[in-house]
């Protein structure tokens, strides 16, 4: 498995938007769809991601609009507050990426989570970083599933038993990523690779 990661921080759309025409009809109409410059810009870095990572190979996207490449290669993209994020595998694959939450954390888990989840995230000397681990956990896991968020969420649970060995969580700064994987996922054989955008756009 390949997991790259990228960081705008520093990185304003109208320098990089050039950068657009590079990218297939669906992503340039999907960025060109979007009303804010943050959006386009992280937009544009999830595209840039994907051309790094599988290059110009075709892409098609299934019935509830997760892309993939015929011949056996793999990919999900994430993207949220000033971080992007793709996984790469020989299999069905679910990344998701998120920012800590500032606050209302707490009625969402009450909500969505499975009960050993819950206990996780109040047991947790760091709540907004478990909640967010759960959260992410949760997005790759129905990612790598490729249907979409049409499951009740507080129905499986990804800290304790099979699922949570097919899951694999890294804390990065302000941020967590998870991918899930079809195979169990030993922890050492996770490595992010970071790239500044402008080497993904070269």
């Amino acid at each position: 498995m390949k997991i790259i990661c990228t960081y705008l921080d520093t990185i304003e759309y109208r320098d990089m938007a050039r950068y657009a025409a590079l990218l297939p009809a669906y992503r340039q109409e999907k960025i060109a769809r979007l009303r804010f410059d943050s959006d386009k810009l992280l937009s544009l870095a999830a595209g840039l991601l994907i051309r790094y990572a599988v290059g110009d190979r075709p892409i098609t996207l299934n019935e509830h609009g997760k892309p993939y490449i015929s011949g056996g290669v793999y990919f999900s993209v994430s993207h949220s507050g000033s971080c992007a994020a793709i996984a790469v595998d020989s299999a069905e694959v679910g990344l998701d990426v998120e920012k800590l939450p500032q606050k209302d954390y707490g009625k969402i888990a009450q909500r969505f989570y499975h009960p050993n989840e819950l206990k996780y995230v109040q047991s947790a000397e760091d709540q907004p970083r478990a909640f967010t681990r759960i959260w992410t956990r949760k997005e790759a896991y129905l990612k790598q599933l490729g249907t979409g968020i049409e499951a009740d969420l507080s129905a499986f649970d990804t800290v304790s038993g099979e699922l949570a060995e097919h899951i694999h969580s890294v804390d990065l700064d302000g941020y967590v990523l998870s991918v899930c994987a079809a195979d169990m996922i030993p922890e050492e054989t996770i490595h992010i690779s970071f790239k500044e955008l402008n080497d993904l756009a070269g």
